[in-house]
């Protein structure tokens, strides 16, 4: 069976930064938002984790 490969997406500069500047208010309300803030702490404490596993 062959794999498929997936379509490749090229962005120039220009468009990658209209992409982000349109996510910019939503990621603002999310991460102010408690639901955020929560996710975001879980985030830090998982990688704060693994940060002490590693010798």
């Amino acid at each position: 069976m062959e794999e498929q490969k997936k379509p490749q997406l090229e962005l120039t500069t220009e468009q990658l930064d209209a992409l982000v500047a349109s996510f910019y208010p939503a990621m603002l309300d999310f991460f102010s938002s408690d639901r955020g803030k929560r996710i975001y702490a879980e985030h830090l404490q998982s990688k704060d984790k693994e940060n002490s596993d590693t010798p």
